[in-house]
């Protein structure tokens, strides 16, 4: 497994103006946050209590999203933003590193727009997952079979929401710690993905039971932290001898394995009661005071991996920072949204206060991958047994009760029916993944044959024009031939019409 270090990446986008920003005059107000075309990672905030530039505030980033006025140079909008940081999140999903894309930023800030996006601008999201499903079928040709699983959770009032599960009356969703690879959601529903339109209904679903709100700074504010987890398994096959005859038929064997997953975070807004408006409501207000809490927790954690990673980093005081320990300080690489507002000074300027913290971090990523060998099955052992599988298991239950204690407490010692079961589970994967293969070989052969019939159908229709212009020109000159004939048939007749008439009169003269 390979090991790489590196800091959060941290781009900072700025909206452009909403409707009920735009003064009755139509005059637009000028941009406090200031991106230059040419360098392309310096933003400025200016301050409009300032006197001189030196009141200015001025920091660097890794990439500066200007989405502010689409008759700019340099605006942005989110497909242009997708194709500058989505190839490398997939490049990272794909070779086996665990991934993470947070939004940040305040209430109405284009956070969640930039994520998921409308109809005509789709955001970063479901265009992550058009090319995630469109490089699983370039994977088919190299022998790799991807498994793809989504799953859909909100974090309210501090409590975890299975955003897939219609059911209101099932278990519960806690957060657990797993030793190796950390803390993950129990009971949460995992949908396996095998088309765009089957993840846009989950989509949907989701979105449609999430908790939102409106305010007076926005019309349908979240009232939650959103986590959208993908989860790809890849298992690369090859063929164990080199002297396989027909190697483009058969997939071989399974010999490597990668499991990796990707975390696309929208996060709530912070948000302060005299912007919001929402006095006298108690469970507005309560959502918002938890919002604020996890946030500011998530800020110390931030500040104290900056600072001193080596300290204590309180992750589990909100359910949010324990959820995404792995993805701010260990086996992930991440990588930060900051939405700013283009005419509040004072949000905008603790959100690139709080971004300039972020890309401080540093995270250790590693690439997930498993070498796979044969499971060893005991094939003799479980022919041994000639009772009935009743009997078999009425006067083994001792047996196998002492078998599975002994396997607890050391791994050396085989399970012959758990190994049974582990192969089958395997070789079912391996012939699903089989009859893929060998249907999109068909597919292509297919597509040859038609090609070739396309050919044999075009030859076939010159060959019949040229046959057709032959025989007509074939008929053409035999009707030239036969004029010609009766022509020289008709000279030849008068011709002797006139000899005759000339012997008569000779005959008469005598």
């Amino acid at each position: 497994m390979s090991n790489t270090s590196n800091n959060i990446k941290v781009s900072v986008r700025v909206r452009p103006l909403l409707p009920r920003e735009i003064p009755s005059n139509n005059e637009s107000p000028e941009s406090l946050i200031y991106m230059a075309p040419i360098e392309q990672q310096k933003v400025i905030l200016k301050n409009p209590r300032g006197k001189t530039k030196d009141d200015d505030k001025t920091y660097y980033f890794d990439e500066c999203i200007w989405s502010f006025n689409k008759k700019d140079i340099n605006y942005t909008d989110n497909l242009k933003y997708y194709n500058k940081t989505g190839p490398q999140l997939l490049s990272h999903f794909f070779e086996g590193y665990n991934v993470c894309l947070l939004a940040y930023g305040q209430t109405s800030s284009g956070k969640t727009f930039t994520m998921m996006g409308d109809k005509q601008q789709p955001g970063i999201i479901p265009l992550l997952i058009k090319d995630v499903l469109k490089q699983m079928e370039v994977s088919i040709n190299q022998k790799i079979n991807c498994e793809l699983k989504f799953s859909y959770i909100e974090i309210y009032n501090e409590q975890v929401n299975d955003l897939l599960n219609k059911d209101k009356s099932a278990k519960k969703c806690k957060v657990r710690e797993h030793p190796t690879t950390g803390p993950y959601v129990e009971n949460v529903k995992e949908q396996s993905i095998e088309s765009y339109d089957q993840f846009l209904k989950l989509l949907n679903l989701g979105n449609s039971q999430r908790s939102t709100a409106a305010t007076s700074m926005n019309d349908k504010s979240s009232r939650s932290h959103a986590i959208i987890t993908l989860t790809l398994k890849q298992t690369k096959f090859e063929n164990c001898s080199a002297g396989d005859l027909d190697e483009t038929s058969s997939i071989g064997e399974a010999s490597e394995e990668m499991i990796s997953n990707i975390k696309l975070v929208d996060l709530a807004g912070s948000e302060r009661l005299q912007k919001t408006k929402v006095y006298g409501q108690q469970d507005r207000i309560k959502e918002g005071t938890l919002i604020n809490k996890s946030l500011a927790v998530l800020g110390r954690c931030i500040n104290l991996l900056s600072g001193n990673p080596s300290s204590v980093v309180p992750y589990r005081e909100s359910v949010l920072t324990y959820l995404l320990k792995e993805n701010l300080a260990g086996n992930s690489k991440t990588c930060m949204i900051c939405c700013v507002s283009p005419i509040d000074y004072d949000e905008s300027h603790q959100t690139l206060i709080y971004a300039n913290e972020v890309k401080k971090i540093k995270t250790l990523a590693k690439a997930n991958k498993t070498k796979l060998s044969n499971v060893p099955i005991n094939w003799q052992q479980l022919q041994q047994n000639d009772q009935t599988v009743i009997d078999s298991l009425r006067t083994e239950i001792e047996t196998l009760t002492n078998k599975l204690n002994q396997m607890e407490t050391s791994t050396q010692i085989s399970n012959p029916i758990s190994n049974m079961i582990e192969y089958l589970e395997k070789e079912s994967s391996k012939v699903k993944f089989e009859n893929k293969y060998l249907k999109q070989l068909m597919n292509k052969k297919n597509s040859h044959i038609k090609e070739l019939n396309n050919h044999i159908d075009f030859i076939s229709n010159e060959y019949q024009l040229l046959f057709n212009d032959y025989k007509a020109l074939q008929q053409a000159k035999i009707r030239t031939a036969k004029q010609g004939l009766l022509k020289e048939c008709d000279a030849h007749t008068k011709t002797m019409e006139l000899e005759l008439a000339e012997f008569e009169l000779i005959d008469t003269a005598t």
